[in-house]
């Protein structure tokens, strides 16, 4: 059943309330927008340090031997200058386990307009089978 409206109203949205409904569609889409790159990147990171579980010789290597190998990686899927550095990478030997964690940790920062921006944590792990390397 329809409710029935005073003489003289029509039903519908306002002019004000139409504007205020499309400018928060509209802050949505450019947030969206932002973090697309970052998430576009993080699947690229991801994929890069799972793959490095196809190499036999990982748990062997040391962070600047992972972190060669990560960065070929990179290029390969188009992260020509990844947010991800040296610096997050991070690799620690859990003697109890015999297991190498191989850790990446970084924030994507993105601006969406004026002062305000989006930030993202991502965290990529992998575990291997591996030994104490004297260069990590």
């Amino acid at each position: 059943m329809q409710k029935k409206l005073p003489a003289g109203r029509q039903g519908g949205w306002s002019f004000f309330s139409l504007a205020i409904a499309l400018a928060v569609a509209v802050l949505f889409f450019m947030v969206g927008l932002a973090m697309y790159p970052g998430y576009y990147e993080a699947f690229a990171v991801r994929k890069a340090v799972n793959s490095l579980a196809e190499d036999s010789t990982i748990g062997q290597m040391g962070k600047p031997a992972i972190w060669s190998l990560l960065e070929k990686r990179f290029d390969m899927s188009g992260l020509y200058t990844p947010t991800p550095t040296k610096n997050d990478l991070k690799i620690d030997y859990d003697k109890k386990t015999s297991k190498k964690r191989i850790v990446v940790e970084y924030d994507y920062k993105a601006p969406v307009f004026y002062n305000i921006s989006v930030m993202m944590h991502f965290r990529h792990e992998l575990q291997v089978e591996g030994t104490v390397s004297g260069s990590d």
